[in-house]
This record gives structure tokens, C-alpha cells and sequence, in this order.
């Protein structure tokens, strides 16, 4: 706003478009104004926020332009750039038409970036309060240009309070952002953190702990472990420490387990109170961890070890003839009922049917149960029992 008889230094829009507007009171007259004004670009450009277009814009630049912009905001800032449109006439080099931005109030200044094509360049920072930009166009193809933002920036990680964040502050343009250190997540207050837990786990053996161990775990908490192993393999979930609210009902605080890794896969168990589980193993070669706690009671929480094995009787059945049996880190063969193990370990052949038994109980089955039994056979079974006692068959 300007008054009084001192000419006014020269004004450059932010913009294609300029607003003058002229009052006069009704006493006093003067003899006026007169202004030229002309289509520039460019300019030295002192102010905290603005906007910046290539000649033009929206309709496509003329040729042979040169335009140098001088960017300052106030002192202790940075200057902020975001892009808004970006169309400038395409070249592997940049080498015909061209938007050149350096870190600094001249040509001198570090480079950040020369940019042509059609895809908006990242946002820009300055490391002081001072910016360069210069667009330059051949005298051939025209584009639409560009239409850029900016405005002072702050460092809001560098205040004392770190922007509030409890452990790490990453500063964005125009904004931050709370972070936390490995282990941990963003509370539901985006500043605090808290324990972290659950993730997809592909390692073979591990543990997996409650929020918070060995500490009491939080309330209100959803954690999914989900452990993958490779295929050919199964996994064994051993509970070493078990401690949380409820009982048989477990609809408080609990943990389950599945073989798979989808919500509805076969459940294993729910567990809750203080038994500890007996150990799980998978039926193939994912399992699933589920752990909820509500907003209530909260206690020690669990720690558990996964074992992955490979079950060798997934293939081929191991190489036996009749019955594989996978152990954890082996496997073994099994003969039918009137079979026995060759020395091979691996193969079966046919066993005496004479049978001498002496135990209080047990079971008893006609070769090769329960498949069809061979012919021409004569199987005996002599069972002995304590003195005094009948057998009851």
C-alpha cells in the first residue's frame, strides 16, 4: 500500500496476475500515478509464501525464454518447494528446455536438481533461507510448464521438545513425524511409542515374547505372529513361561495358535490362565501366533520357542515301506502288524506269527492290519497273565 510523493520501487507479481486498486479521498487532490507494467518472469522474491509459474501457465511457455528466480524467506527458515504441475519438453539430458533449482541465492550455489519431462520432481528444501531457480526454453516445442509452491520451513525436530516425539523426530516438508527405535511402534497418540509385537518371522528357531516381557503386557493389544519355515518342514511352538488373565473360557486375555497363517486356518488351541501350554507342531510349514489382551487385568505375559524341523516323511515317505514316522531333527520306519524292521531300517519283512505275550494289556491284530492279511498263514498268540487273573478278550 503506497501514499505520499516517494515512487514506489518495482513490483513483481508472485504470478501471472497482478490486483492495483486506487482510492482517493474527498478532500485532498494530488496529481496521481502512472506505472508501466510488462509481461516478465523471474525476480527477486522476498516474502515467506507464494507461488511460482513458468511464463504463461497455464497455456504452454512462448520460446527462447530465459527466467531466474531469488527466493528469501525470513531468517532461522529453509525454503519449501512442492510442485503442483510439471511439463517441460522432454530430453534425456535435459538439454532444450530445462527448470534448474540450486541450494542458494546464486548460480554458484549447490546444485540440487535440472529437471525436464513430465514427472513432478521430488519436494525441494533449501539448508538456509535462500533459493535459486532459473527455467530456460529453446526457440522449438512448447509445454504447459510448471506451477511450483513455496514457503518458509521449519525444523520441528530441531526444537527442545523434539516436536514432542518421545524417541526420534523425522522432519518433512511443511510437517513431521513422529518414529520409534527398532522394538517398538507409534501409540495411538502418534508421538508416544510403546512395545512393538507380532511381524512375519522366516528364521528357523526364535523366540517370541508378550508386549512388554518380562514386564507386564498393555492393555488393549492385537499382535500376530505369523512363522514361516521352508516347504518340507514343520514347526514346534514350545511355551517356556505362561501367564495371562482368565480361565478355561478365555474371552479376556489369550493366545492362539494355528497351523496357517490366514484368521481361520485349523486352530491349534486358545490359551489363557496360567497352564502352560503342551508344545504344538504344525501341520505344514507355517504357524500362526495370535495374542489379545483387553482393557483390563494385565499380567506377566508368555515366552516361547519355535523349533522348525524338516519332516523327511513328507517325500517319498521317507524311503519307507510301510510307516513313517517323523522325530524332531530324524525320522524312523514302522512296520504293519506281522512285519518287522529290515536292517536296512527301511524296508519289511515277514515276521514269525507266533506270538508270546505277558503283559497286563494290549492289542491284538492279524498280519499286515489293516490291510488285507497274506495267505497261506498260521498266527498263534499265547497270553499269560498274573496268577489269579482271567484275560478278557
Amino acid at each position: 500500500r503506497f501514499c505520499g510523493d516517494k515512487v514506489p520501487e518495482p513490483l513483481v507479481s508472485t504470478d501471472s496476475r497482478l490486483w492495483v486498486e486506487f482510492r482517493s479521498s474527498s478532500s485532498t487532490l494530488g496529481k496521481g500515478f502512472f506505472a508501466v507494467y510488462e509481461a516478465t518472469c523471474g525476480g527477486d522474491i522476498t516474502k515467506d509464501a507464494g507461488q511460482i509459474q513458468s511464463p504463461n501457465y497455464p497455456d504452454d511457455y512462448r520460446p527462447s525464454k530465459e527466467c531466474v528466480w531469488r527466493i528469501t524467506v525470513s531468517d532461522g527458515f529453509h525454503v519449501g518447494l512442492t510442485f503442483q504441475a510439471f511439463e517441460i519438453e522432454r530430453h534425456d539430458s535435459c538439454a532444450y528446455d530445462y527448470l534448474e533449482i540450486r541450494d542458494g541465492p546464486t548460480e554458484e550455489s549447490a546444485l540440487i536438481g535440472h529437471f525436464c519431462g513430465y514427472d513432478k520432481p521430488d519436494d525441494v528444501k533449501s539448508s538456509s533461507s535462500r533459493l535459486w531457480m532459473k527455467f530456460v526454453s529453446d526457440g522449438s516445442i512448447n509445454k504447459a510448464g510448471f506451477a511450483a509452491n513455496f514457503f518458509k520451513e521449519v525444523d520441528e525436530c530441531s526444537w527442545p521438545d523434539h516436536g514432542g516425539c518421545e524417541q526420534r523426530c523425522v522432519n518433512t516438508l511443511g510437517s513431521y513425524s513422529c518414529a520409534c527405535d527398532p522394538g517398538y511402534e507409534l501409540a495411538a497418540d502418534k508421538k508416544t511409542c510403546e512395545v512393538a509385537c507380532g511381524g512375519f518371522i522366516t528364521k528357523l528357531n526364535g523366540t517370541i515374547t508378550s508386549p512388554g516381557w518380562p514386564k507386564e503386557y498393555p492393555t488393549n493389544k492385537n499382535c500376530v505372529w505369523q512363522v514361516v519355515a521352508p516347504t518340507q518342514y514343520r514347526i514346534s511352538l514350545q511355551f517356556e513361561v505362561f501367564e495371562l488373565e482368565g480361565n478355561d473360557v478365555c474371552k479376556y486375555d489369550f493366545v492362539e495358535v494355528r497351523s496357517g497363517l490366514s484368521p481361520d486356518a485349523k486352530l491349534h488351541g486358545k490359551f489363557c490362565g496360567s497352564e502352560t501350554p503342551e508344545v504344538i507342531t504344525s501341520q505344514n510349514n507355517n504357524i500362526r501366533v495370535e495374542f489379545k489382551s483387553d482393557n483390563t487385568i494385565s499380567k506377566r505375559g508368555f515366552r516361547a520357542h519355535f523349533f522348525s524341523d524338516k519332516d523327511e516323511c513328507v517325500k517319498d515317505n521317507g524311503g519307507c515301506q510301510h510307516e513313517c514316522v517323523n522325530t524332531f531333527g530324524s525320522y524312523l520306519c514302522r512296520c504293519r502288524n506281522g512285519y518287522r524292521l529290515h536292517e536296512n531300517g527301511h524296508d519289511c519283512k515277514e515276521a514269525g506269527c507266533a506270538h508270546k505275550i505277558s503283559s497286563a494289556e494290549g492289542t491284538l491284530a492279524s498280519p499286515n492290519w489293516p490291510d488285507k492279511y497274506p495267505s497261506r498263514r498260521e498266527c498263534t498268540w499265547n497270553i499269560s497273565s498274573t496268577a489269579g487273573h482271567r484275560v478278557k478278550l
